[in-house]
């Protein structure tokens, strides 16, 4: 008889070769639940119908899970292209205070469509006259049947043929009982495979193998997991009468009554932050807009207010249960579980394999966001995505011909003109320097003058070392050699509609917000360097106007004299710079010899070691860096009236900065002459009165900052969007890859 598609070459599929009446290519998504990357290891003798999808197709090493990395939420995020916030499925259990119902998969209210949020591949197809079928979640049917079922559509009559199948199978999430790392799971995977193996068989022998395209993908990964790994609240200065928690491998709190007038969320962080600095506490408690932006889980009403984030391995719980015993148990109904922080390798690295027409043959890409799929779906079934989250293109490299699209998006804001005015009439705005007496400001002095200038911050106030008035006008007129040094990927577009100028120095060049007097954002390179100098201490009693800025749009040094909480940093590095920019910093009042306000000491220390670092191990480095304000956590850029009704003052404080490091793929090549590929990570920093989320910011910052920063690295994507920049315009690239390095996100972890 036949041979089986599995014993068969891998074969180049040019075209799509379909049978008459098929208008399209159909698409067939499996979902498997609980595929760890890793499991692909085990190969043809284990797995060898999904080895061979992973060969002759398209692949990436692994596929990136949104938070919390459980099913529901990931498969639904598979079909809308949504985070978990906004499609409304928060979690396999959650609340709704509105509809004050709880959502489970023991229960039938999943049922009910007030739950589901977005809209879906298959509706998004249908209300485009294409037909869909799905089996995601019908557990009762046996997969087999399933599968069965979807072939048998396939040979319904032309009007009546459905064009894109979801199905989800269970297996192998026998990881759960049997843990990730154990031998028995070879069976699941078998029996997982035959199913594959069914599928594709079944195409062939219709004919169809070489007509639909097929998607296998992991809704999460999985990691080792035990019942004496478990913490209890019950242990913490909580008062768990009060509170009801989602226990597991991430805590989720709120109030057991919803008008309790005694539950105070910020009061429970507090108390389980206290409580951090003892060895043995294996989780983080934030309050839901304190959690890092990467994970986007804050805009939703069922993401309850307090969230512990979990380290590897660890579960919450309320309270041990009275007969249970204190000793580790010699009996456990699980080893292994999910949900975890989706940065984790075990969490991280699920599965994705195209196969079919559509697909490139035998092609490896990076690794990816699965918000990615739903917008490649669209395009294979050759239909407009509906609103979403995933980046429009940024997949198109998996495609053997993508629908053509535009490339760079066209700038909404263009910088204008600086001011001219003379600076002698520039209001003092309360600022003075003790060098003014002593220096003719009307001299022209090198760009390492000492006098110190008023110019832009976002939150706050630049303060900057700066050139004299001629001096600044001669660096408006070389803006060539400046923006080759400082902006070698070319200049930040605005993308919304404001007013702001260019202010180039030699040292760095700033994109001024005349509407906030705040810095959309500043770029500078540090060049590999092996010595630098020591950051010396510089005091913000000394600053002068720039006169390139008028004064209605400069911001009043007097207004931070006169609040108690707010002290001047700077966006541009200290040390050798000519240049320097004043950030605005939230922290303690000041004392006669006044500690250092809380985040400076975060920010000092990037700039002063780790930016340096940086640059030293990569062959230099570019910096863009600038203020975040996303004060209603939607993960969004705050409107200008947003931004001035919070602050409910003149003075505008940032909710974060960004920071995003650009280096040279190739070895020992400087950004400024880069040809070839890019390296690059991003920093989305809370901008908060106190270093509380790093239970030893006791110690020196060496201790525990780089390790601060990279739990709040963030995709250029995360940047772009809350600060309405369109970055890395002018490169090499592709644009493709140009998305496709900005949706990546950069985890600072092994892939283990």
């Amino acid at each position: 008889g036949e041979t089986s598609w599995v014993e068969g070459d891998c074969e180049e599929i040019s075209s799509a070769e379909c049978p008459a009446g098929f208008v399209r290519p159909p698409l067939i998504m499996v979902s498997v639940d609980g595929f760890r990357a890793s499991y692909l290891k085990k190969g043809p003798s284990v797995i060898p119908n999904i080895h061979k999808l992973r060969t002759c197709g398209t692949s990436a090493p692994y596929m990136r899970p949104v938070y919390p990395s459980k099913t529901f939420p990931n498969l639904y995020t598979l079909a809308t292209g949504l985070y978990p916030e906004s499609h409304g499925i928060v979690g396999n259990t959650m609340h709704d205070p509105v509809f004050n119902a709880t959502f489970s998969l023991r229960t039938r209210e999943k049922l009910n469509h007030r739950w589901w949020g977005g809209q879906p591949i298959w509706i998004t197809a249908e209300e485009q006259g294409v037909r869909a079928g799905t089996f995601f979640w019908p557990w009762v049917i046996p997969l087999e049947r399933r599968i069965l079922t979807i072939l048998k559509w396939l040979h319904l009559p032309d009007a009546e043929r459905p064009y894109v199948y979801a199905v989800h199978s269970e297996q192998p999430d026998t990881g759960h009982r049997l843990g990730p790392l154990s031998s028995e799971l070879d069976n699941p995977l078998r029996e997982l495979d035959n199913v594959i193996g069914q599928l594709m068989n079944g195409l062939k022998q219709m004919h169809l193998h070489r007509c639909v395209n097929v998607i296998v993908v992991g809704d999460h990964g999985m990691e080792e997991a035990h019942c004496d790994w478990t913490e209890f609240l019950s242990n913490y200065p909580v008062n768990i009468e009060e509170i009801s928690l989602i226990p597991g491998s991430l805590g989720r709190i709120r109030a057991r009554e919803p008008r309790s007038s005694t539950y105070d969320p910020k009061a429970v962080v507090a108390n389980l932050l206290l409580q951090c600095k003892r060895p043995g506490q294996h989780f983080r408690p934030y309050l839901k807009q304190h959690l890092p932006k990467r994970l986007h889980y804050a805009n939703n009403r069922r993401i309850e207010d307090v969230q512990l984030l979990m380290d590897r391995k660890w579960h919450i719980a309320s309270a041990r249960c009275r007969k249970a015993p204190e000793k580790p148990r010699s009996r456990c109904g699980f080893f292994g579980d999910h949900g975890f922080d989706n940065m984790l390798g075990s969490m991280r690295q699920t599965i994705f394999m195209g196969h079919g027409p559509s697909f490139k043959f035998k092609t490896s890409v990076p690794e990816f966001e699965n918000i990615e799929l739903y917008n490649v779906m669209c395009d294979l079934l050759g239909l407009k995505p509906a609103p979403n989250n995933g980046t429009h293109g940024s997949l198109d490299h998996m495609l053997r011909a993508p629908p053509l699209r535009p490339g760079t998006p066209q700038e909404v804001t263009p910088p204008s003109p600086t001011s001219s005015q003379d600076p002698a009439v520039l209001p003092r705005l309360g600022c003075s320097c003790h060098h003014e007496v002593r220096d003719d400001p009307s001299s022209s002095s090198s760009s390492s003058s000492s006098d110190l200038v008023l110019s832009e911050q976002s939150g706050g106030e630049h303060v900057s070392f700066q050139p004299r008035p001629r001096r600044l006008r001669h660096l408006q007129s070389v803006s060539s050699p400046l923006d080759r040094t400082h902006l070698p990927f070319g200049r930040p577009a605005v993308m919304f509609d404001t007013q702001y100028s260019l202010l180039r120095h030699v040292e760095f060049i700033s994109g001024y917000s005349k509407e906030l007097a705040v810095p959309l954002w500043t770029a500078y390179t540090l060049p590999k360097q092996e010595d630098w100098t020591p950051v010396p201490e510089v005091s913000p009693a000394c600053v002068r106007a720039d006169p390139r800025v008028s004064a209605d749009h400069s911001q009043s040094c007097s207004a931070y004299s006169q609040h108690p909480q707010l002290s001047y940093g700077f966006l541009f590095p200290p040390g050798k710079a000519a240049a320097r920019r004043a950030v605005l910093s939230c922290g303690t009042s000041p004392t006669p010899r006044p500690r250092p306000p809380a985040f400076k000491r975060l920010w000092r220390h990037l700039q002063g070691a780790l930016l340096r670092r940086y640059a030293k191990d990569s062959g230099g480095i570019n910096v863009l860096a600038g203020p975040v304000f996303d004060n209603n956590y939607d993960g969004l850029r705050d409107s200008a009236d947003q931004i001035k009704e919070w602050s409910g003052g003149s003075l505008l404080v940032p909710t974060h900065f960004y920071t995003v490091v650009t280096s040279c793929q190739e070895v020992n090549r400087s950004v400024e002459d880069c040809g070839g590929a890019l390296g690059v990570f991003s920093f989305l920093i809370p901008h908060r009165a106190d270093n509380s989320e790093a239970c030893n910011s006791a110690e020196d910052e060496s201790e525990w900052v780089e390790e601060l920063l990279k739990r709040h690295t963030a995709r250029v994507r995360d940047v772009e969007i809350l600060t309405g920049l369109d970055l890395y315009r002018s490169t090499n690239l592709t644009y493709v890859s140009t998305l496709s390095l900005k949706t990546r996100l950069h985890t600072f972890q092994s892939d283990d």
